[in-house]
């Protein structure tokens, strides 16, 4: 009897993970936007898609969508994207559907690494056209390939770090794509307002570097924001326009190359006109006290208000990232649930 209940609950349980499995899927999608990038990244891409656990049972419902775009991950060498700030997917949104935290959507997060370790989102003819791949490629595929409520208002688009500045930048310049953006400590904004960035002295020591080579993180990082912001084809090895030059000893900023990465400067392109997120149904930033890119959010979420432009700014204690899978829990897929439209 013992053995034969065991048997039993094994099956079940079998069962019940063949169950889950089944609701997470990891596709690969073609992009004609980013197959001519010049990195020699490739033009397909990794998508992980989660299902809500009603998704098989019930073949007329249609959910809600909420984008999820990840930082970056220059030292990362895997591709796996099955999480969000190191929570897995599945049993995040899981538990918080059962126990009735939110309601039922399905979640697609695009692995956006690149030889950089991070595509930072934007149009570029060096690193690919991910804004494009995001907004048009990737809704369209997910909405005609999953059972989707196909409108602004039940789509959402959240990213964090690089992700956070990336959904600021694409909702001020695609509005009416979706309803609900969420920017988690969003990196990359403010480029001269940031800490280190600013210094000219931190831009010479990388330069300097014995090290000082594309495979180096920190440099890494700076030369994938040049291949985003300011490509060029022809100008070798890195394909880009630095922001800094070289007069003699003494390095500069290249206040020409820096206009055009303010193009891609949520701060410099809501202090022009912020009223594409007026397309918002819901709008939320947020930012650790001790992160070095809190001047900058504060500075943005000052020029919202400036131009009464709707939106909830968050400051927490903790740095860049804290806290974490407990802050998704506990207030960003609530706040996003909240918002969407679902029927």
């Amino acid at each position: 009897m013992k053995w034969t209940l065991l048997m039993i609950l094994g099956v079940f349980y079998f069962q019940l993970l063949r169950g889950q499995e089944n609701r997470l899927e990891e596709i690969l999608i073609e992009s004609p936007a980013l197959e001519k990038n010049l990195l020699g990244d490739p033009g397909s891409r990794y998508v992980s898609v989660y299902l809500p656990p009603s998704y098989f049972k019930d073949a007329q419902h249609r959910y809600p969508v909420v984008y999820f775009l990840h930082g970056n991950r220059v030292l990362s060498k895997e591709r796996n994207i099955l999480k969000i700030s190191n929570a897995p997917i599945q049993n995040l949104l899981d538990s918080l559907i059962v126990g009735h935290k939110i309601e039922e959507m399905i979640l697609v997060q695009p692995d956006a690494r690149n030889f950089y370790g991070g595509c930072q989102y934007a149009n570029s003819p060096v690193s690919g056209y991910w804004a494009d791949f995001i907004v048009e490629e990737l809704v369209s595929y997910v909405d005609h390939h999953y059972r989707t409520l196909a409108k602004p208002e039940s789509r959402a688009l959240v990213g964090a770090s690089m992700g956070g500045r990336g959904v600021l930048d694409i909702a001020l310049k695609n509005p009416g794509v979706y309803g609900v953006v969420y920017a988690m400590y969003p990196g990359q904004m403010g480029f001269q307002r940031l800490p280190r960035f600013g210094d000219i002295k931190h831009w010479r020591e990388l330069l300097l570097a014995e090290d000082a080579n594309p495979e180096s993180g920190a440099l890494r990082r700076l030369l994938g924001f040049s291949v985003a912001f300011s490509p060029n084809p022809q100008a070798g090895p890195y394909l880009a326009d630095l922001p800094v030059y070289w007069t003699g000893d003494s390095l500069s900023y290249d206040m020409k190359v820096l206009e055009r990465w303010s193009r891609f400067d949520p701060v410099e392109i809501a202090a022009k006109d912020a009223s594409p997120l007026l397309k918002l149904n819901a709008l939320f930033v947020d930012c650790g006290y001790r992160d070095p890119g809190l001047n900058a959010v504060q500075l943005f979420s000052s020029i919202l208000v400036s131009q009464d432009i709707p939106h909830l700014l968050e400051l927490y204690e903790g740095g860049h990232g804290d806290p974490g899978a407990r802050r998704i829990r506990t207030r960003v897929l609530p706040l996003i649930s909240d918002n969407l439209v679902f029927h």
